[in-house]
């Protein structure tokens, strides 16, 4: 969307102060507008004691699928398990053998696109303001809309009772991602959302 402005000020010392104040706040909400951080939740069964856990699984590891084969020789999720298993063993967790395990841990990792359209229509638009100073005058153009594509992910940690097999501790990340991602980046941002959600695990 491209905006073309005319403007016509009678005092000079009058438009210089209200334009500093406009480009100060415009500043601002671009500042705003890319700090666009993940958010976390996190869920769990308030009755269940989790200070009986010493020892987990990977989930993969003990139920074969098409994914769970996939996600074993697959890079980055291999970098996953790295930093989750660090994230546990800094809390007291330690990773065993089959059969000797009190939980499974397990992840997913969504990503969908997402279609924010802002501006205004297209055609000319003005307006005309009065002040101590003066009127002021302003004449635009818009093209028209403007459409961005961006991508939105979701990243799901779960805990799993192995002698119920049911999901006792869920943490729940979401966010816009970049649109061009470094691997450095890819392993930040890795790091920063495991860290987040297993800092709430276990509950207090």
């Amino acid at each position: 969307m491209k905006m073309f402005f005319l403007r016509y000020e009678p005092s000079s010392l009058g438009a210089t102060n209200l334009l500093l104040r406009c480009v100060a706040i415009a500043l601002i909400v671009a500042l705003a507008g890319c700090a666009d951080k993940p958010t976390y939740e996190i869920d769990y069964d308030q009755k269940f004691t989790f200070s009986q856990y010493q020892s987990y699984r990977w989930y993969d590891d003990d139920h074969a699928s098409r994914e769970s084969q996939y996600r074993r020789q697959n890079s980055s999720d291999q970098q996953v398990r790295s930093v989750a298993n660090a994230e546990l063993t800094t809390r007291g967790f330690k990773e065993t053998t089959r059969g000797n395990a009190d939980f499974w841990v397990n992840y997913h990792v969504t990503k969908r696109q997402t279609q924010k359209i802002t501006g205004q229509e297209q055609g000319m638009h003005g307006g005309v303001g009065v002040s101590n100073y003066g009127k002021s005058v302003s004449v635009g153009y818009s093209s028209g809309p403007s459409v961005k594509t961006y991508e939105d992910g979701t990243a799901v940690f779960d805990v799993i009772d192995i002698r119920t097999n049911k999901i006792v501790w869920r943490g729940v990340a979401e966010g816009r991602l970049k649109n061009k991602m470094s691997y450095a980046d890819k392993q930040e941002l890795r790091a920063t959302v495991l860290h987040e959600l297993l800092s709430a695990f276990p509950p207090q």
